[in-house]
């Protein structure tokens, strides 16, 4: 068996937390907007589309293919992602403490995605 590489693990690692998020978001798209606060008619329709691009881009990183360009598709829906929960906070009846966790939890993201992004990107994948 030969060994993984970071990269790799880390791809699969990313792909597989997309995969498990985006899941939960398209099962109960309104649980999860009422559990954040958001009551809008179009708030279960949003939380179901995010579901819907976070099943796609960890599928693409879960795929055996070269990681770089998945990687850095998921940079900039990390960036959407902080986007949308910008718009929740403003909101009224959001809640504010779970949307602080699930922004920083984003900002994670994004700084996990850029590390991988760059290091594909050094070694030409």
């Amino acid at each position: 068996m030969a060994a993984i590489d970071g990269l790799t693990l880390a791809k699969r690692a990313i792909g597989l937390t997309s995969v498990v998020l985006g899941v939960a978001a398209l099962i109960s798209p309104d649980r999860l907007a009422r559990r954040v606060g958001l009551s809008d008619k179009d708030a279960p329709e949003t939380m179901a589309a995010f579901g819907a691009k976070e099943i796609a881009a960890g599928a693409a990183l879960l795929a055996p293919v070269r990681p770089g360009p998945f990687l850095w598709a998921r940079v900039a829906a990390d960036l959407v992602n902080v986007g949308g929960l910008v718009v929740a906070f403003r909101k009224p009846g959001a809640h504010r403490t779970l949307l602080t966790v699930l922004t920083a939890g984003a900002v994670v993201a994004i700084a996990v995605d850029l590390i991988a992004a760059g290091q594909a990107a050094q070694e030409g994948r």
